[in-house]
């Protein structure tokens, strides 16, 4: 597996940001309460996922000047980390790729598209041909780390690159959110327990639009998608006890495949 950029792919999920805020409701979550068992390691967060389509004047040089300038604007309070996913696979749900935002709340992400810093302004003016995205494709999630991000080694290559595989599932009938923090924390101990394959850590999305047709949103990260297949085949082989309790309280759809590349990471 290879960690080059498919310019193709690589084009379909930069944008200049839309400024439009979505109206955004609350879903079933694993906020802490008398009723979870176990601890969340970090979260909630407030993440924004960005579906982007390539403008009339792109280039390979004019994506990797805007990226460039991109990384030199101000990060906007409250904005800990970024990245884009790539889709890999034909049987995949979505055409397009996905710019993802990680927020420490809603008040924080709501005031940055409000209130957008002049060097943004310029920068999305002067790349407004390039990437354009529809504020529409702007959806929020309320997201949870159940664990350190490098807990079995790093996961993000020196360029940023990592490989990503998303199930969206939902709950099976009397089965919430407390119930899949408790498997959560029993999937902690068998990782802790379990000899492992390769770079990886998981987390947890819960949606905060009203168009979602999931309960949930499980997201794999793996270094490539060599360690992907062989952390996928060792949990095949090992993991069929941890496996059938998950069976028990969600159903998901087969997973989407993405090639990523983190963008900011501003730890906290």
């Amino acid at each position: 597996m290879t960690n080059s950029i498919n310019m193709k792919n690589f084009y379909k999920i930069l944008s200049v940001l839309s400024l439009a805020i979505l109206i955004s409701c609350s879903g079933s979550d694993m906020s802490s309460s008398s009723n979870d068992e176990g601890p969340i390691y970090k979260g909630p967060y407030y993440n924004e996922f960005l579906v982007c389509n390539a403008g009339p004047n792109f280039t390979e040089e004019s994506v990797g000047e805007m990226m460039a300038a991109y990384k030199e604007l101000p990060v906007p309070s409250g904005l800990g980390w970024s990245g884009i996913y790539s889709p890999v696979g034909e049987d995949h749900r979505y055409s397009n790729g996905w710019w993802e935002l990680e927020w420490d709340s809603k008040e924080s992400a709501d005031e940055a598209w409000s209130n957008p810093s002049s060097e943004f302004l310029v920068w999305a003016e002067k790349y407004e041909e390039v990437i354009s995205c529809d504020g529409e494709g702007r959806f929020p999630w309320t997201f949870y780390l159940p664990r350190p991000a490098d807990s079995f080694g790093a996961v993000m290559g020196e360029d940023g690159y990592f490989a990503s595989e998303f199930l969206a599932c939902n709950f099976n009938e009397g089965k919430s959110g407390s119930d899949l923090r408790a498997s959560v924390v029993q999937f902690n101990e068998y990782l802790d327990n379990n000899e492992s394959s390769g770079p990886y850590f998981f987390g947890v999305y819960f949606p905060r639009f009203e168009e979602a047709t999931s309960d949930f949103l499980w997201g794999n990260w793996h270094a490539s998608f060599d360690g992907m297949k062989a952390g996928n085949e060792n949990f095949a082989e090992n993991g069929k006890a941890m496996q059938a309790k998950f069976n028990e309280i969600s159903t998901c759809l087969s997973p989407d495949y993405y090639d990523s590349w983190e963008l900011i990471n501003i730890p906290n």
